[in-house]
């Protein structure tokens, strides 16, 4: 019976050291979301909220956003996105490679996908396909990635490597969307190589 009196006592520590730490763990963490940020870069949503009272298209307000602070990532994005749905496929090929300079996040090579289709609307297949084969050194089976390659592969007339992408597409990932288009797609490559 002389360990009852003590059990309580050996208790009351922890429960102290939880209590303050289930009170302290929320305050760091809302601290370290509002708290003030350091002065550098600003933010895109920054700078692009500067932009939105002017007079100017989306266009012309990013390229006056980058001529004052060249090198910022997220613009390059919003430019070469930009350039491409304007159909000017260079100029968002060379903002995708800016934004790829300075890009340190996880997915920001996804953008290669892009580039593949600017390249490929330049016709510049050599070029779509190297954007491709690099998304697929990184993961090789992104279903874009290979839907891609199989249909600018089928475009060109490489019918046998448009059927192992698609097959790859297919095998990985059955359930996409981009699957049931390579699936619907297959029967029309049953001719080989150079066979009309």
């Amino acid at each position: 019976m002389s360990g009852s009196p003590k059990t309580p006592a050996k208790r009351k520590p922890a429960l102290i050291v939880f209590m303050i730490a289930l009170l302290a763990v929320p305050a760091l963490l809302l601290w370290t979301y509002f708290a003030p940020q350091e002065e550098g870069k600003p933010t895109f949503e920054k700078l692009q909220s500067q932009t939105e009272s002017s007079d100017k298209t989306p266009l012309e307000a990013m390229e006056d956003m980058w001529e004052h602070h060249t090198g910022h990532g997220p613009i390059a994005l919003e430019l070469a996105n930009l350039y491409f749905e304007d159909g000017q496929y260079k100029k968002a090929i060379e903002f995708y490679n800016n934004f790829l300079e300075s890009d340190t996040s996880q997915t920001g090579w996804h953008v290669r996908l892009d580039m593949s289709r600017a390249y490929s609307a330049l016709m510049m297949k050599d070029s779509a396909v190297s954007q491709l084969r690099l998304m697929l050194e990184k993961d090789p089976t992104h279903p874009g990635a290979l839907y891609n390659l199989g249909a600018i592969e089928a475009n060109s007339g490489d019918f046998t490597s448009a059927r192992e992408a698609w097959q790859k597409l297919i095998e990985s990932h059955p359930q996409d969307t981009l699957a049931v288009f390579a699936k619907a797609s297959l029967p029309k490559l049953n001719k080989p190589d150079g066979h009309p």
